[in-house]
């Protein structure tokens, strides 16, 4: 550990060079909360922490679920980690989209009956309304009116991202059965990792598992360092008082 102030930068080694996770700022923060389709809230154990408020009342976030053929287990968890280790791939080619919102790209993890399981990504997003996608037309666009103008850019952007790390790791993806909006309680399971806003991304895991061989793919895309922020995941039954602290 490195102190920083009050806070702390962790350093992580790996097979590939150490990467600093760097705590963020509240000013950092804001802008995730400014795209962030609803509140991002501290925690009540610990008022450092924040949460993700997925479901405020009867509003729910909802992603673009990237769904594989059910596959027994323990094989689906080999393709649960390899879609992790794609996402961290893909940081790079979707840094280069030049988006300004919010992307958080999540692996996702559902055991179904008779010992399968549902693997696949979840991309949850909070597009600027400033953009707008290159192409008007109904591929261009059509999460737009759901998430918001320029969500649908974001989203295949993302998917193009994935299919290029694929190719540089050399690891195909599953072939998508589905590629449909669902709400966060549809996917379960979900792996939060990396988040992205406009040309930064936030490292938001909690807990921090130094020996995850995720950082090790993280530096191998070019990173040495990143911002962190450890980010929950909240469901509220209506929408947060005024005096609940928010960013």
């Amino acid at each position: 550990m490195v102190q920083d102030g009050s806070r702390q930068t962790k350093i992580i080694a790996t097979a590939a060079g150490t990467l600093d996770l760097i705590p963020a700022s509240a000013d950092q923060l804001r802008g995730i909360a400014h795209y962030w389709p609803l509140e991002v809230v501290t925690t009540t154990d610990d008022p450092d922490r924040y949460a993700l408020v997925f479901q405020s009342g009867e509003r729910e976030v909802q992603g673009v679920k990237l769904q594989s053929a059910d596959a027994p287990e323990p094989g689906a968890v080999l393709v649960h980690d390899r879609n992790r280790a794609l996402i961290a791939a893909a940081l790079p080619y979707y840094l280069s989209s030049g988006h300004l919102g919010v992307m958080m790209p999540c692996a996702y993890y559902k055991v179904k009956p008779g010992g399968m399981a549902e693997t696949g990504f979840a991309l949850f997003v909070g597009p600027d309304a400033a953009s707008r996608p290159e192409a008007a037309d109904g591929v261009r666009t059509v999460y737009d009116d759901r998430l918001g103008v320029g969500a649908t850019a974001m989203i295949l952007d993302m998917v193009t991202a994935i299919a290029a790390a694929s190719r540089e790791l050399r690891l195909p993806v599953m072939t998508f059965v589905g590629m449909e909006l669902r709400s966060r309680l549809d996917m379960e399971g979900l792996t939060m990792s990396f988040l992205i806003q406009g040309a930064v991304a936030f490292a938001v895991r909690d807990p921090i598992e130094e020996a995850d061989p995720l950082w090790e793919q993280v530096v191998r895309s070019g990173f040495t360092r990143l911002l962190y922020s450890p980010l929950r995941l909240a469901a509220l039954s209506s929408a947060p008082p005024t005096e609940t602290p928010q960013i």
